[in-house]
């Protein structure tokens, strides 16, 4: 009986487009907290606006994840595709151990899409980057990326307009965020 790739090539890129929506949710349910919704809060806020370079770069999870008797850390890599966006990308690093130590084998990382940036704020504590995210198969929503003072990046979903349109909004949202979820250099 012959074998039908066709179907196995919907089922490949079924599984992946499931795969990419539940990082694309779940990166949004990382929102919230903002308190004040879209009409409150000071959108231009103090701050000053922040440079893009500080996001680009290669990132490691700061916090490890234990699978069974093996643990891994998830690698973010940003890379500069014009003045106001970059190329998104995710892999891992994986480790024997269930504490990710000793020597890690990477994996990846590959392209999840592109961060379109519209604008930017800072201050001496936490710098935010408000922008659209789009994967690959083209799902759209929005992003705020933020680097904090020692080095931590973490990434928060949004709506589109945002619905934390404010440098403290932005930071009473990181407040509910866990550190070990965010990454560092």
């Amino acid at each position: 009986m012959p074998v039908d790739f066709s179907r196995h090539a919907a089922a490949r890129t079924s599984g992946l487009t499931a795969a990419l929506a539940a990082l694309a949710l779940g990166l949004a349910a990382c929102g919230g907290g903002g308190g004040d919704g879209p009409g409150g809060g000071n959108p231009g806020g103090s701050g000053q606006p922040a440079s893009m370079d500080a996001l680009l770069g290669d990132w490691l999870q700061k916090g490890c994840v234990s699978a069974g008797a093996q643990s891994y850390k998830r690698l973010l890599r940003a890379q500069r595709t014009s003045d106001n966006s970059i190329d998104y990308y995710e892999g891992v690093i994986t480790y024997g151990g269930a504490e990710c130590t000793g020597a890690g084998q990477q994996v990846g990382p590959s392209k999840l899409g592109t961060v379109g940036f519209s604008r930017s704020e800072g201050n001496g504590d936490l710098s935010a980057y408000w922008g659209e995210y789009v994967t690959v198969i083209n799902f759209r929503s929005g992003a705020i990326w933020t680097v904090r003072s020692n080095n931590l990046l973490c990434l928060l979903g949004d709506e589109i307009p945002s619905i934390q349109p404010s440098l403290s909004d932005v930071a009473s949202s990181l407040a509910t965020v866990p550190q070990s979820s965010c990454f560092t250099r």
